[in-house]
């Protein structure tokens, strides 16, 4: 607050006796004398030792001079003005004033300056146009009983807008004041605010101790008048994005500004400083254009608040538009939205907005490097981009074709609304497109290198490569680094930019199955890490698998998978010479249908792995193949034909029963002496659990009775008393497509003697081929 001293003085010859006057730190003091000549120069000095020291004086054409806390006023009512600003203790002294070269007209008066607690102090009111302002101001006990005065400021004078007088209150035009004695206040009300009554006041009390009056003033009032032209709502979405546009009435105006309110205050303005060019704040980004003649306002992250989107007509004068934001929840607002295309083809987006937009136009827009999203509208007559909108669904359908590397990073879909000035583009869904580039293979143990081109604008920006939904990434300055500081694997990567090729490598070393997955390259702009090509990194492993399998039967194969339920996606059984032949004709069947044909797949997450099952196997199954899921294997079929198989089956039975027969008979033999006489039974059926019968060999040894059918007995007494042996072989029940695998395989070096011959049971988890062999004696 500033101090201000008022002294009147009549006219006097010479030099009189100097007198005090009080002024306050940080106050004003000013100082008034009538009747002189409005065309003679004036001036003011600091006098010491009767000289002055530092000459201040007004100038020939309009009677104002400035040098740093003086100024020297001339007004039409032929008065003279001197003010001193900022008053601190070493402006205490005595000082002359008066009219240059002559002393006759000269005034001495010794300036004290004074510290209190109530005084110097200044406060800012806003009185809305044609509204109702109230001012307080308080002052020294001492000044109870004396004259109030409410002083305007202008240019070159002091206007005496009202004071009270005895305590008594009075009214002038739209002013009233009023004096509370008590309690050392008095109190200003304005009605009907105008344009007009913006400036700056001083709160001043008459003090009359000299042969001519003085006045002080206590407190210094900046009085800003505000025109509030309309009241507009900005409906945004939690999560989302607005970009406003603030068209101006009186597009002469410069002085273009936002705030946000406070107590309804706009305590703190941001004003364009620039012109077609963006200015960021911590809130939203400013935009003055020219062309459009308006004030483009991007908010990020809205938020609940009410802001003042003007013009300051004056210095204490402006003209606004109340925005209210308003932050609603909306099940189809606020996501985020991820799509990759590959060079050269469309990508197709999909947006929800709210059901009250269906019929509001809609809105595409891509962050730009200031991370300001630009209206791509214009550019739909390229035919690079297509928009449908269709209402009943409430969806916007926007697809992007002819792709390149540029086309990449972050999109919003949304809505546009106008009302008054303003039209608004609510942004509802976020978009990041990035760029597929080819599936990258590397066997496990090697070398691979990964290229990551670029546009040529991100040359001279920080090239990254991240693992996706890790912590990890790789830059050329700092080498892999995550939160998980996994050492042993930096001194495995590498990364070198290529600025005049416009691409970046990276070189991985020892690849392990981890090193599996999807990646992304990516550059930093704004302070914001942007992916823009995306790839996945495929390993394969050294350890192959060989699989047998007999035509018309099945094979099941298990495969190894991840155990992280994330990544335990995209699982394939591809059939190929080479493994890119998994993105193309060559699948046979995948996690997406788990059924195809004759391929099926099921899935055991927990244990890391997945079953492949092939039924009715066929000659042309055979072949290469690979499984997996990132991380893939080799698998080698082989069927082989039914009349081969059988064929083999045969020979090697025959030579196997060859050796059995003979074996048992032997040993048949060998028992019979012991049991000759003694009652035997030569059948016996044995029923399974299922009811049924089980299967048996049953080969009897006899003693010679010409006329009597072993195989007919017609009474126990007559039973021969031969010795029966059983073989029983259990059938299994079929379990679905669960079985063992018996393969019988005839020996190279396969001779015509029964001793040559082998038999190999070959058991397998995912197949089974199992023969039933049934013997019977023969009759005589």
């Amino acid at each position: 607050m500033k101090v201000l001293l008022i002294f009147t003085l009549n006219l006097i010859s010479g030099l009189v006796t100097s007198f005090d006057i009080i002024g306050y730190s940080g106050g004003s003091v000013i100082i008034v004398h009538y009747w002189w000549s409005s065309n003679s120069l004036k001036y003011i000095c600091k006098w010491e030792d009767n000289s002055c020291k530092q000459y201040i004086h007004s100038n020939t054409q309009d009677g104002i001079g400035h040098v740093e806390k003086f100024s020297l006023y001339n007004n039409p009512q032929r008065y003279f003005t001197v003010l001193i600003r900022e008053l601190d203790p070493q402006d205490a002294g005595t000082y002359k004033f008066g009219i240059l070269y002559h002393r006759q007209q000269s005034q001495l008066f010794n300036l004290k300056v004074k510290e209190d607690t109530c005084c110097v102090k200044s406060i800012s009111v806003t009185g809305h146009l044609k509204g109702n302002v109230v001012i307080s101001c308080d002052y020294p006990k001492e000044h109870q009983g004396e004259r109030k005065y409410f002083i305007k400021l202008k240019d070159q004078t002091l206007d005496f807008v009202i004071y009270s007088s005895s305590n008594k209150n009075f009214k002038k035009k739209q002013f009233y004041i009023s004096d509370d004695i008590h309690s050392n206040i008095f109190t200003i009300s304005i009605s009907d605010v105008s344009e007009e009554d913006g400036g700056v006041y001083f709160c001043a009390v008459w003090t009359d101790r000299h042969r001519f009056y003085s006045i002080s003033t206590f407190k210094t009032v900046y009085l800003h008048v505000t025109d509030r032209v309309a009241t507009v709502t900005l409906a945004g979405f939690l999560g989302g994005c607005i970009m406003m546009e603030y068209k101006h009435p009186q597009e002469s105006h410069e002085a273009r500004f936002i705030c946000k309110e406070s107590q309804e205050k706009c305590l703190e303005k941001t004003y364009i400083k620039m012109q077609n060019k963006w200015e960021q704040n911590r809130e939203f980004s400013l935009y003055d254009d020219t062309t459009r003649e308006s004030l483009m306002v991007f908010f990020r992250n809205v938020s609940e608040g009410t802001y003042r989107c003007g013009v300051n007509k004056t210095q204490f004068t402006e003209q606004y538009i109340e925005v209210k934001m308003e932050v609603k929840e909306d099940p189809c607002c606020g996501k985020v939205i991820s799509q990759a295309g590959y060079l050269g083809e469309t990508v197709n987006i999909t947006c929800q907005y709210p059901p009250t937009y269906r019929f509001n136009p809609k809105h595409f827009c891509k962050e730009d490097e200031d991370h300001i999203c630009q209206n791509i509208s214009p550019f739909r007559a390229t035919g690079k981009y297509s928009f449908s909108d269709h209402s009943q669904a409430e969806l916007l359908k926007v697809s992007i074709s002819n792709l390149t590397l540029s086309d990449a990073g972050v999109y919003w879909c949304g809505v546009e609304t106008s009302e008054w000035y303003i039209s608004y583009a609510s942004l509802t869904t976020k978009v990041q497109i990035s760029i597929k580039s080819n599936t990258v293979i590397g066997t496990e143990g090697d070398v691979v290198e990964v290229r990551c081109p670029y546009a040529s604008n991100y040359q001279q920006h920080s090239k990254y490569f991240c693992k996706e939904k890790e912590d990890k990434c790789l830059t050329e300055q700092t080498g892999l680094h995550s939160q998980t500081q996994l050492q042993k694997k930096v001194k495995r990567f590498s990364l070198s930019d290529n600025t005049t090729a416009g691409v970046f490598t990276v070189t991985l070393s020892g690849l392990t199955s981890e090193d599996a997955g999807k990646y992304w390259c990516g550059v930093r702009t704004g302070g914001v890490l942007m992916n823009y090509l995306s790839m996945e990194l495929n390993i394969v492993m050294k350890e192959e698998l060989h699989v047998l399998g007999r035509e018309a039967l099945n094979v099941s194969i298990n495969c190894s998978s991840r155990t992280d339920s994330e990544k335990n996606k995209g699982k394939f059984f591809c059939m190929g010479q080479e493994l890119s032949s998994c993105g193309h004709e060559g699948v046979k069947v995948s996690s997406e249908t788990n059924r195809s044909g004759r391929f099926s797949l099921s899935e055991d997450a927990s244990a890391g792995a997945f079953r492949v099952t092939i039924t009715d196997l066929r000659e042309e199954d055979s072949g290469m193949y690979w499984c997996g899921s990132s991380i893939y294997t080799r698998v080698h079929l082989q069927v082989t034909k039914a009349s081969s198989f059988s064929i083999t089956i045969t020979m090697i039975f025959s030579v196997s029963l060859l050796l059995f027969g003979g074996l048992v008979l032997i040993f048949c033999k060998l028992r019979s002496t012991k049991t000759q006489g003694s009652p035997t039974t030569n059948r016996t059926e044995t029923t399974n659990d299922d009811g049924g019968f089980n299967d048996y060999e049953e080969i009897n040894h006899t003693t010679h009775h010409p006329h009597r059918n072993v195989s007919s007995p017609t009474n126990s007494s007559e039973q021969n008393t031969a010795m029966t042996i059983y073989s029983t072989v259990q059938l299994l029940k079929d379990e679905g497509l669960t079985y063992a695998t018996v393969s019988f395989q005839k020996n190279p070096d396969f001779s015509q003697t029964a001793s040559d011959s082998t038999v190999t049971v070959m058991k397998d988890e995912s197949a089974t081929e199992y023969a039933t062999i049934k013997h019977h004696p023969r009759r005589k």
